[in-house]
């Protein structure tokens, strides 16, 4: 009776540790795929609450087991695992299908078939690591696998390193580079890669297992396997992560720093101009005198028209200290103005309309990130057509400015898988959009805004609205 209750203990322990491996599995799935593959998805609570039903599926599993199949043979024990098996895979289906924002069929999938993936990894290194730590033989793995399935010590030590490693990465993951948003988005090249390397490791296994008994003994067979699993295959199973994530985090840190590039450029411009600026007022000034004295004069002498003309210099001198954009934003009046002297080189016709009165109170480079990345891809795309023009116009409603960035095209652009894109697309491919749009997106909502883009068949639109300052 003691030794029947403490397997009960043992079996519920396991049951309750798996779930928790499938949940934070399902958890740490929805982080890489915002962190490394550039999804639209947003680990919110309600989301967090949902991964936890997988719980309650397998519960009411097993009540349905116990109630009706307690007495069944380990033949008929083994298929209602694969059920329950199959009802987790079902509702982790379910799960993906309303965790991503747009195109939630596809998303599901692709976020599916990366959970079974790891899922079967981490079970087949557990699994294969726990026997060979005990010793296996042909007697134990019989025992394990056919008699004691799903129950036992040993089948709690195997759940157990699952749940410890899927929660190690889940944590890894989530405080490393989603709750920082230090986004490593990974290109179509590495996750092929990535693909064909996990699958490689799954059936690796099948080798010594093809081989022939007469050959081969079940002991030896077993020993090659143990030894892959549980000396080999781990440390080389992490080695393509990893290197992948190096990689792709490089070349995130190479765009920041080409971000941080733009931004200083904008301050080291700033400067110069405030300088140079500076420096023309106070001649301005140091003048002003002699020349207000002097259309004094000309009117006490009845020299009208000379006055007229004179005072029109005064005013173009006047002119000339204002910068020649204003948008209402010091820090967006360099950056316009930069990627106009850019649009003046490449014979591009740009025009700005609006003001946002009282500037927008993000940090400079939000601002940069948003509008010289925009500014970018408007001057990329428009500089392959034969009469090229970019429009900036502002615009306000009671809560947002509205940013419209307009620019001439070559032919359409397929918005859908603009949007979608993870921001690797090439400057010559003609959806030039794409470079930095995901940036620009990310940007954007954090900042509370929201980005929205449409396409002609010879025009571009981006539109940008962030909240005005004190109106959230």
């Amino acid at each position: 009776m003691t030794d029947n209750l403490a397997n009960d203990i043992i079996g519920l322990i396991t049951s309750v540790v798996s779930n928790f491996q499938v949940v934070f599995a399902l958890l740490l799935i929805v982080v890489i795929s915002a962190c490394f593959l550039g999804r639209q998805v947003e680990l919110s609570k309600k989301l967090i609450l949902s991964a936890f039903g997988v719980t309650g599926v397998s519960l009411i599993c097993i009540i349905i087991f116990n109630l009706f199949f307690a007495d069944a043979d380990n033949n008929l024990i083994l298929l209602l695992d694969y059920i329950l098996a199959g009802a987790l895979y079902v509702y982790a289906f379910v799960f993906f299908l309303i965790a991503f924002k747009e195109k939630r069929l596809k998303r599901a999938i692709e976020a599916w078939i990366w959970f079974f993936l790891f899922i079967q990894y981490i079970s087949t290194f557990s699994n294969m690591t726990v026997i060979y730590l005990v010793g296996g033989s042909e007697e134990l793995v019989y025992s394990v696998f056919y008699e004691n399935l799903g129950s036992g010590p040993l089948w709690l030590a195997m759940s157990g390193i699952s749940f410890l490693f899927t929660l190690a990465l889940f944590l890894i993951t989530y405080f490393g580079f989603y709750k920082p948003k230090k986004y490593c988005i990974i290109n179509i090249p590495a996750r092929i890669f990535f693909i064909v390397w996990i699958v490689t490791f799954l059936f690796m296994p099948c080798i010594p297992a093809l081989i022939p008994s007469e050959f081969i003994s079940f002991e030896y067979r077993y020993h090659i396997m143990s030894i892959m699993f549980g000396l080999g295959l781990i440390i080389l199973g992490l080695a393509a992560p990893v290197f992948v994530v190096i990689y792709s985090a490089e070349r995130s840190y190479l765009e920041k720093n080409k971000a941080q590039e733009a931004y200083i450029s904008a301050e080291l411009e700033y400067i110069e101009q405030y300088k140079r600026k500076q420096t023309e007022t106070r001649a301005f000034r140091h003048d002003i005198n002699n020349h207000l004295a002097m259309t004094r004069m000309m009117l006490e002498e009845g020299h009208s028209d000379q006055a007229k003309e004179h005072i029109s210099d005064m005013l173009g001198s006047i002119s000339s200290l204002s910068p020649k954009y204003v948008s209402g934003d010091e820090m967006l009046d360099i950056i316009i103005s930069m990627k106009a002297d850019k649009m003046d080189e490449l014979n591009i016709r740009f025009a700005l309309d609006g003001v946002a009165d009282g500037g927008l109170k993000i940090k400079p480079m939000d601002m940069c990130s948003i509008f010289a990345n925009a500014l970018d891809n408007a001057i990329e795309a428009a500089s392959s057509c034969e009469e090229p023009f970019v429009s900036f116009s502002i615009k306000r409603t009671d809560k947002f400015f509205v940013f419209r960035i307009t620019n001439s095209a070559s032919g359409k652009v397929d918005i859908e898988k603009l949007l979608n894109s993870t921001g690797y697309t090439s400057k010559k491919d003609k959806e030039s959009h794409g470079f930095g749009l995901m940036n620009v997106r990310r940007t954007v909502e954090a900042c509370d805004g929201i980005l929205k883009v449409s396409s002609e068949e010879n025009s571009f639109i981006l539109s940008i609205m962030l909240p005005r300052p004190g109106q959230n």
